[in-house]
């Protein structure tokens, strides 16, 4: 595995298209089919094309999108190149102006697409925008950050940011604000982000150092530095149904893919001081929760509270250095 971020060759001359969608697919043929249903039902002004990364998927995702969507550029992969090793594969096959890296399980609202195109032509300072992302029950699904410092981690784990105004959390706490304006932001989740071609071409690639979680974050914080900004657009939603294919990989255990992301992060563009900081109050922060759970799990109807000790023991061994987990192949 490489950790450097490779360089995005530049096209020969202008981009053939305006726009290319990037997918990477693992075993999710059912929310494959919908999400690209959902963009050629959603897309229509503008030129573009999609190309389906697929990673060894066993459920004929593959087969199902050659029969039904000809058009899109199927790149097989006879291993598992996760999602952001195939995100780098999809980029560098593509040919448009801007790149949407879209999850497959995803759907796609009405101009959606065509507002976030719109908004990078509008705002040639902005390497990155993303959309209001919605959970499938039609609630708000958070996805505006604030970059993995320590400072804002204790304001976001010790003051009560829930029942303070919203002009605060949005100041403060981005996770905890409403997400009804649009507005610049630190970093987006990635389940649909438009990013800059001529952006890439500067920063690189995605860092394959981070396999699944976070590499968006670190994604947007070189381009930040690099001087690109990163908007969110609240008027563009796009539904999200979340930890479909990651889900099945590693179940409970998936937030611990996720904490070695950030520990990765903050190592990278923090240093080790910070990041042993960082490990130290997670570790106080899920011992907590431990403490909680089993008093609350000896209740006659604590199951919920007893399942939970398992992960939360794995969690705080990882954060202490204490824990490996092997990489679901």
């Amino acid at each position: 595995m490489f950790t450097d971020e490779r360089t995005l060759p530049s096209l020969d001359g202008e981009p053939k298209l305006k726009l290319s969608i990037l997918i990477v697919n693992t075993n999710s043929k059912e929310l494959l089919l919908a999400c690209l249903q959902s963009i050629y039902a959603t897309v229509r002004a503008i030129p573009y094309e999609i190309i389906v990364v697929d990673n060894a998927s066993t459920d004929g995702s593959v087969e199902a999108v050659r029969d039904r969507f000809p058009k899109v550029l199927l790149i097989e992969n006879d291993y598992n190149n996760w999602f952001t090793g195939g995100t780098n594969q999809a980029t560098l096959a593509s040919t448009g102006e801007y790149l949407l890296c879209l999850n497959p399980d995803t759907i796609c609202h009405e101009e959606a697409i065509d507002a976030l195109v719109t908004f990078l032509d509008d705002h040639p300072k902005v390497g990155v925008v993303g959309p209001k992302l919605l959970n499938g029950d039609g609630t708000l699904q958070p996805s505006c950050r604030n970059f993995l410092t320590n400072r804002r981690l204790v304001l976001q784990h010790f003051f009560p940011w829930r029942k303070t105004p919203n002009a605060w959390r949005k100041r403060t706490v981005l996770e905890y604000w409403d997400h009804d304006e649009t507005t610049e932001v630190d970093w987006l989740i990635g389940a649909c982000i438009l990013v800059r071609r001529t952006a890439v071409e500067l920063v690189g690639l995605k860092d394959e150092g981070y396999p699944i979680f976070h590499e968006e974050t670190d994604w947007c914080y070189r381009l930040k530095q690099a001087g690109w900004e990163t908007w969110f657009l609240h008027h563009a939603q796009i539904v999200h149904f979340g930890s479909q294919t990651v889900g099945k990989l590693w179940g409970r255990g998936l937030v611990l893919e996720f904490y070695k992301g950030k520990h990765r992060f903050i190592r990278k563009h923090y240093g080790n001081t910070a990041l042993l900081f960082h490990r130290m109050l997670i570790s106080c922060l899920l011992l907590a929760r431990l403490v909680k759970s089993s008093l609350l799990g000896a209740l006659p109807m604590g199951t919920m509270h007893r399942e939970q000790i398992p992960i939360l023991l794995q969690a705080i061994a990882l954060q202490l250095g204490a824990y490996r987990r092997r990489r679901v192949e």
